[in-house]
């Protein structure tokens, strides 16, 4: 059996389970979370409640049991699977935040202790996984783990659309993929204010993964700027109305230093809508070195204004054909069965 372990993330693995159950794969697959209400209503789901719950868990599994951890953020687990034997059929997908909080400048002495556990835990782990090759080189770099593979997460339950039936030539920009501070949400506005005066609308998602603090901070800033063209989004969406979101806008600006929001740039891509990342990141050069068509976020404010409005309305139908070839469910499928394969001959 291979069980599939998430944190409190239902926007995730409520997808991500269907998706998994669609790999062709003989074996059973069960699905744990990270307690929450509804978790509770899908009886497919085991719920933790606790690191304590969760280790209790694995001790009542059969021994031939392999865990997959998507994303694995919580350094009081590390600290459990470094003297735990089940470390040894254990595999992770490294989604970022757990591997960037590494390059992180002025890191407390506790902060390096945390990277060395980390370091020693992967060390016994049977797989580990990254989004993109970029994120691999660096789980190489910071934590001297060998054999990193990439396993990218489709873009799971989106359609191709329609041609679009415009209504309104407003330009919607989407700012970002949540209230986190690494967005730097502050840098990403003030690269749209040579844009102002357009018929223009700045969706900026405020409503998970941040400080309220923070989030009052960029919707203040935001406000100041653009005035009522800035639309922040505090209330938590169901799957269903961020894809309606994401379709929604003309385009997406990113300005992350780090790779973040895959989602988005999928959907995008997808939608052969603009995408802006900054070309610092693992995931600008990722995608470029796949021959994606991504617009680099440094240079946003240096276009002129008839230049940008007309990028609003481009649409690329290479980055449309790309997405169908790499990042779809049809296309990731035999990936993760391949992986699912190796858990079972090891």
């Amino acid at each position: 059996m291979i069980v599939h372990i998430f944190a409190d993330t239902p926007h995730h693995y409520e997808p991500m389970k269907r998706f998994l159950l669609s790999v062709p794969y003989t074996d059973k697959q069960a699905f744990w979370v990270k307690s929450s209400e509804q978790a509770l209503l899908d009886p497919d789901l085991i719920t933790y409640q606790s690191v304590d719950a969760l280790f209790a868990l694995i001790g009542q599994a059969d021994s031939d049991t392999s865990f997959i951890f998507h994303g694995l953020f919580d350094v009081h687990i590390w600290k459990k699977l470094l003297f735990h034997p089940v470390s040894r059929r254990c595999s992770c997908v490294i989604w970022g935040g757990e591997l960037y909080r590494h390059f992180k400048k002025d890191r407390s002495f506790k902060e390096y202790i945390a990277q060395a556990l980390h370091a020693l835990m992967l060390r016994k782990f049977k797989h580990v996984q990254t989004l993109n090759m970029g994120d691999a080189k660096l789980v190489s770099k910071a934590l001297k783990r060998k054999g990193v593979s990439v396993l990218p997460y489709p873009l799971i339950g989106v359609a191709t659309p329609e041609p679009e039936q415009r209504t309104s030539n407003t330009i919607r920009v989407l700012v970002g993929n949540s209230a986190s501070s690494s967005n730097r949400h502050k840098e990403a506005l003030e690269s749209l204010l040579p844009f102002k005066a357009l018929d223009i609308e700045i969706v900026v998602p405020l409503n998970y993964a941040g400080e309220a603090s923070y989030v009052n901070e960029v919707t203040a800033y935001g406000e100041t700027l653009f005035g009522e063209k800035f639309k922040p989004i505090k209330h938590m969406l169901n799957k269903e109305e961020y894809d309606a979101l994401l379709n929604s806008v003309d385009m997406a600006v990113f300005s992350q230093h780090r790779q973040q929001g895959l989602y988005v740039a999928y959907t995008m891509f997808l939608t052969g809508k603009p995408m802006f990342m900054l070309s610092t990141t693992t995931s600008f050069t990722n995608l470029t070195e796949l021959g994606f068509e991504i617009d680099k976020t440094e240079f946003l404010s240096q276009l002129s204004v008839e230049s940008f409005f007309e990028k609003a309305f481009s649409r690329s139908k290479a980055n449309q054909q790309l997405m169908q070839s790499h990042f779809t469910e049809h296309a990731l499928a035999p990936k993760w069965a391949a992986l699912f394969e190796s858990l079972e001959c090891n």
